[in-house]
């Protein structure tokens, strides 16, 4: 078509003024061009941007929620203070099989910012007691986030909400209250049957727990819960054993 217009051009001597409108066509035709690639391209790098800030989702199982016993953690491990309850170690999503998810979205990382409201029950009941960490317990809160926390999507969706449903836990699932009933206290002498502990914590909880000890298998470290995605008491997945003594301590913490 361009080639016919040229030569129907000629004989008036137009020639020249065809081939600038040839050409301005084509460069104009090379702009719009252009400019469709950029923004196609700008679109296709936000969207990319967007989906990396999404929440990732797991379609993992139940909940393991694990509670430790600073009379013996502390035993084997420089601590900057020893609180003499029990402490929040973690709230983790698990598959059936007994493994689990982790570091679910590197996008979404830790910002105190987001759990202002909650600082003070966490200083208390969700310390980092470790001297090598300086009892900064941004560092716990931050491993815990970073790796579990953000695999808990949809379930828990977002930071504030894993913190705060693992502080209500807490005050479900503190198993002093259910120790003492049965006359276990901490102590550096006295020896309790482990399945009289460990039966005392089942009856209470609904559900059976895994219970794991230090220093040989002769105290207890932690106690794990397994929970549902509706937070209520169920089976753990895997192996079910212990490497617990059949007699242990709660040592007291000094």
């Amino acid at each position: 078509r361009i080639h016919a217009v040229t030569m129907a051009l000629t004989g008036t001597g137009g020639l020249r003024k065809c081939f600038a409108a040839v050409l301005a066509a084509l460069a104009v035709y090379g702009l719009v061009a252009a400019a469709g690639v950029s923004a196609a391209r700008g679109f296709e790098g936000k969207r990319t941007r967007a989906q990396l800030a999404a929440p990732a989702q797991v379609d993992f199982d139940y909940f393991v929620y694990t509670m430790t016993w600073p009379g013996t953690f502390c035993e084997s491990q420089s601590c900057t203070k020893k609180p003499d309850y029990f402490t929040i170690h973690g709230l983790w999503p698990n598959y059936a099989n007994g493994k689990w998810p982790a570091f679910c979205n590197s996008s979404y990382p830790f910002n105190e910012k987001e759990i202002e409201d909650l600082l003070p029950s966490m200083d208390k009941v969700w310390p980092d007691v470790l001297k090598k960490h300086g009892g900064n317990a941004d560092w716990l809160w931050t491993h815990e986030w970073e790796k579990h926390g953000t695999c808990a999507t949809p379930v828990l969706d977002g930071e504030h909400a894993y913190f705060s449903k693992a502080l209500e836990l807490y005050g479900m699932l503190n198993p002093t209250p259910t120790l003492e009933h049965n006359h276990i206290y901490p102590s550096d002498s006295a020896w309790y049957v482990f399945e009289d502990v460990e039966s005392a914590i089942r009856q209470s909880f609904g559900a059976s727990v895994s219970i794991g000890c230090q220093n040989g298998g002769k105290d207890l470290f932690q106690i794990e819960f397994c929970v549902d995605k509706n937070f209520q008491p169920r089976e753990c997945g895997g192996k079910d054993d212990t490497n617990c003594e059949s007699t242990i301590r709660l040592p007291k913490v000094n």
